[in-house]
């Protein structure tokens, strides 16, 4: 006789089933913490991978995308390749070679988030996600930071920063680097939360009388008959600092009086040139230089300010003048910008600079029809191809006289009364004798911005910090951080030395990102993870003074 199996002598009652239940439920409550690690391993996995086949611009969308992408294609254009060889069809091996460049080529293509910075850095973010409350009490339970104010930062400064963009944007587009798209969107992003007094019926009555004065002139009169308008346009500048049109009127009226004044110089002209002469058309160029940056200071992607910006760089800074004509090719390819107001500022640079405008532009167009892949004109390729005429005689005496304008002066000949020190550069050493800048903090940070560690963080990086943290009114916020420089952390870097005499700026910690390395100095770091804040000035950016 067999003797009965163990578990068959076991009887499963109500009572057994419940112990069981029980064990099962502590077991489980014990393991959770190993159970939800072994849970997210494929999500690290995936993530890990992802950045393998992507760059540090891709959001984690598009890397995960690339890793499916790559996972799915590759078994696949292996078994199609076999199943060629196999049957010994050529069409197929050649559908498998053509598949396997596109999937390449959607691997190595740029970030989507890179390419169209004016969605991400100058448009409106998205409706910010409910904080969590957890997130926002830890937050506002926790000792708070002492609100210690940033020191108060010059309009000087912050003018001298842009401008430094906006001559770095024209270099990296001249040199055919993209890394110019990211200096448009920092100009962009310090341009928003302006806290600059406006006086719309002021600027209304100034714009009014401008169109009255101007409707009967054309860019290049005298200087006698311009200044009326002048007036007027300086008067909308000072009432709304916050509008572009103005200071771009202005700078294509003093573009038309510089380049007038050269004319008269000319080859029939009744006098030479003078030092004197030649001080009075530097100062109308750089006015004119001056109102066009202004202009892109407000708005990096105003109509005609970049065109405006170039003929004023033609004869002293021409390779800045070939970027600034590239990002106007692109907007321009972008169905934006007005063929008036382009007109109107060709009229203004003069019939005799002309050619050498239309060199310069013809490049620009080659290059930017080649990045889109479109193809060029044979006018345009042949007028590319031509060399830069020589500078008029008028404008080799004034470069020799005061100087080229790109920071280095000619070399003076001997009794030369060039040598005499010009006024403006006087009265600017004596107020501002003794006067130590702070280091610009974009010029710190430029090292790992261009190598993709740092990218422009848009309103949307920095809702998310927001709901994490619950922190104050929209505007309040805005207003605290109007004019700092915001980056978002795309990958671990040195954070360079001299931060803890720099400008605030704000760095945006992403989730799964390595923190970067060094000292802060008086950069705030915000955790978008976490909710945490990390630096001297956090209790300014959370609550104010």
């Amino acid at each position: 006789m067999s003797r009965p199996k163990p578990l068959q002598r076991f009887r499963y009652t109500r009572m057994a089933w419940g112990k069981l239940a029980v064990l099962l439920f502590f077991t489980l409550i014990l393991l959770a913490p190993f159970t939800g690690w072994l849970m997210s391993l494929p999500l690290w996995a995936m993530d890990v991978a992802g950045h393998w086949v992507s760059s540090p611009l891709h959001s984690r969308d598009e890397r995960w995308f690339n890793l499916a992408l790559l996972m799915a294609a590759v078994p696949s254009l292996i078994a199609v390749l076999m199943r060629s060889i196999e049957h010994n069809d050529r069409e197929l091996r050649i559908g498998v070679v053509v598949a396997a460049f596109a999937v390449v080529a959607i691997l190595v293509a740029p970030a989507r988030n890179a390419q169209r910075f004016p969605a991400d850095a100058i448009v409106g973010g998205v409706p910010a996600a409910p904080a969590e409350p957890s997130a926002m009490a830890d937050a506002l339970a926790s000792p708070a930071p002492a609100a210690v104010s940033p020191p108060p930062r010059s309009a000087r400064e912050r003018e001298a920063e842009i401008d430094a963009l906006i001559r770095g944007a024209a270099s990296s587009a001249a040199h055919g680097d993209s890394f110019y798209r990211q200096q448009l969107a920092m100009i962009a992003a310090q341009a928003q939360g302006s806290n600059a007094k406006r006086d719309a019926d002021r600027y209304d009555g100034a714009m009014r009388l401008y169109r009255e004065a101007s409707a009967a002139l054309q860019p290049g009169a005298g200087a006698e008959r311009i200044e009326p308008i002048e007036h007027y346009l300086s008067a909308a500048v000072a009432a709304d600092p916050s509008r572009a049109l103005p200071p771009r009127e202005l700078g294509i009226w003093r573009l038309g009086a510089f380049m007038d004044g050269l004319g008269r110089y000319g080859a029939a002209a009744e006098r030479p040139l003078d030092i004197v002469d030649a001080e009075s058309l530097r100062r109308q160029r750089d006015a004119a230089r001056a109102n066009f940056l202004q202009a892109l200071r407000t708005n990096p992607t105003f109509d005609g300010a970049w065109r405006g910006l170039a003929w004023t760089w033609l004869y002293d800074q021409p390779d800045l003048a070939l970027g600034a004509l590239m990002i106007e090719a692109e907007q321009v390819g972008r169905a934006a910008g007005s063929r008036a107001v382009r007109q109107r500022i060709d009229v203004a640079g003069g019939a005799e600079a002309a050619p050498r405008f239309q060199i310069l532009q013809a490049r620009a167009q080659e290059v930017a029809m080649e990045l889109h892949g479109l193809s060029i004109p044979a006018a345009v390729r042949v007028m590319a191809r031509r060399p830069l005429p020589s500078l008029p005689p008028a404008v080799a005496t004034m470069q020799k006289m005061v100087g080229t304008g790109a920071g280095v002066a000619v070399e003076p000949a001997p009794d030369d009364l060039s040598t005499i020190p010009r006024l403006s550069d006087a009265l600017d050493a004596v107020a501002f004798r003794g006067a130590k800048a702070a280091p610009s903090t974009t010029a710190l940070l430029a090292t790992p911005w261009r190598r993709g560690a740092l990218v422009v963080a848009g309103p949307l990086d920095l809702s998310h910090w927001r709901a994490r943290v619950g922190a104050a009114g929209q505007k309040s916020f805005d207003a605290r951080i109007a004019g700092w420089p915001r980056y978002r952390i795309a990958r671990g870097f040195d954070l360079p030395r001299g931060l803890d005499r720099s400008a605030p700026a704000i760095l945006v910690l992403p989730a799964m990102i390595e923190r970067p390395r060094g000292d802060l100095g008086n950069v705030v770091l915000l955790d978008a993870s976490s909710g945490a804040c990390s630096g001297r000035y956090c209790g300014w950016v959370l609550r104010g003074p």
